[in-house]
This record gives structure tokens, C-alpha cells and sequence, in this order.
């Protein structure tokens, strides 16, 4: 599996996703799989059309099922699947003519994490060619609508539970997209470069001491000084300038 790596521990997310009446095994497959790229183990399938578990939604899953297969959990009735469910949130591309309030999948997180952080969560998906009907809406507490392009709104169902499972994964994992993982060159050093590069330029005759060269000068620091470098990256500068130099004085 691209993207693997065996020795870093797997996050765990508590929400769960309920398949309902899922018509291609590939989509059960590729939504486990989506499903553990962002953390979730807690998979429960409703009345799917093909019996599961089967070939295909194993293979599609791309080895997803190894891990999450003794979590998940098959149904007869979709009652039953919302076992120790809290809040339930339903995915519809309709607008359905039910009073229930309709979130993106990001205010959805945002409302989860500011209102129902201790709760079980639940999340709701219909079969691939009708979604859920208005029965099965009236279940949940919120609709989540995808934006989509509104002449064109049919996603498929392992997209959709992507599209959740990441924004609950970007929504819970801040950390993960942290600007310090790679600390930045800090001013004294850069501004240590820029003298550095300014010297060297002197000394191969870029510059001739006229009168277009104090202003060159402050143009060349500036375009230093608004980038942010690593000390990596600092070195590898004074690399390429002391080998110019070096080619220059042969």
C-alpha cells in the first residue's frame, strides 16, 4: 500500500459510518479505506446488495479491511445500526422537505466539536443511486449537504465518506499541519547571508561601486529577507555562492 509505513501507530477516531443499503462492493471497499487513511475503525453496513464480506470490497479497500474488519459490524435493520449512536448526522445532495437543519461537512465538524465533543457521533450514507430518503432523514439530527456544482451533485459514496473523514481528521489533528516541523533560518543568520552574498558579489565584479548598485544592493536583501529559509537551506546558499566565487577566480 502507497503510503504505508508499519512502524508508526495508527490513529483511532470514535465516530462511526453506516452504509445503507450500499449497492457496489468496490464502494464499501474504498470507503474503508478512506476510512483508515483518516483514523476511523467503526464501520457498520446495512442490508448491503452484494453479501459481505466479498472479494471485491476487500480488494478495492486496498488493505484497509486487515485492520478495521473485526470492528465492522453488518445489519438487518438500519434502526439497529445506530447502537450506541449519540447524534446522527444523514449526507444528502437533495434538499429534502423535512424541518431538520442542513450543515456543510465543515461547519458539521465545527458543531461537533464545540457542542457534542463527548458524544458517539454517527454518520449517516444512503444506497448509490437514490441516497437516503426522507424516512431514513428523519432519523438524524443534522443533514450534511456536500457542496457540489449545482448541475451536477452525484457523488459517489466512497467520495462523500472521504470528503467526512477528512474534514474530521483535519478538524481533530491540527498538530499534524504544524509550521514548526521545519524550523526557519532566524533574521541575524539571514541578514549574516545577505552580507555574505553582497561581499561575494563585490568580489567577482558583479557589482562596480556605480551608482545603480546601492539600490541592486537593497533590491537583492529584499528578496532574501521575504522568504522564509531553513538553516538547511541557508548552507546550501553559501554552498552554491563560495563555488561561484571559487569558479569565478580560476
Amino acid at each position: 500500500m502507497a503510503g504505508t509505513n508499519i512502524k508508526r501507530n495508527l490513529l483511532s477516531s470514535r465516530p462511526a459510518i453506516i452504509l445503507r443499503n450500499p449497492q457496489l462492493p468496490e464502494n464499501i471497499g474504498m470507503a474503508a479505506r478512506s476510512m483508515l487513511n483518516y483514523g476511523f475503525s467503526d464501520l457498520r453496513i446495512v442490508n448491503p446488495k452484494i453479501t459481505w464480506p466479498n472479494i471485491k470490497s476487500i480488494n478495492s479497500s486496498a488493505g484497509a479491511f486487515e485492520t478495521i474488519s473485526k470492528t465492522t459490524k453488518l445489519y438487518n435493520k438500519l434502526g439497529d445500526s445506530f447502537d450506541s449512536i449519540d447524534v446522527l448526522f444523514a449526507l444528502s445532495v437533495r434538499t429534502r422537505d423535512l424541518e431538520i437543519k442542513t450543515l456543510s461537512p465543515k461547519k458539521a465538524i465545527e458543531k461537533i466539536k464545540l457542542k457534542y465533543n463527548n458524544k458517539k457521533i454517527g454518520f449517516l450514507f444512503g444506497p448509490e443511486k437514490a441516497g437516503l430518503d426522507n424516512n431514513d432523514l428523519s432519523e438524524a439530527n443534522y443533514i450534511i449537504k456536500i457542496p457540489t456544482n449545482p448541475g451536477f451533485g452525484s457523488l459517489n459514496l466512497a467520495m462523500a465518506v472521504n470528503i467526512i473523514c477528512y474534514e474530521w481528521y483535519t478538524k481533530n489533528n491540527d498538530y499534524v499541519f504544524s509550521e514548526d516541523t521545519l524550523a526557519s533560518a532566524n533574521k541575524r543568520n539571514i541578514s549574516h547571508f545577505k552580507r555574505f552574498l553582497i561581499k561575494s558579489l563585490y568580489e567577482i565584479e558583479f557589482f562596480n561601486n556605480n551608482e545603480t548598485d546601492s539600490k541592486l544592493e537593497t533590491n537583492l536583501k529584499n528578496i532574501f529577507s521575504k522568504l522564509l529559509f531553513t538553516e538547511k537551506e541557508l548552507l546550501i546558499l553559501y554552498g552554491v555562492v563560495k563555488a561561484l566565487k571559487n569558479y569565478k577566480n580560476k
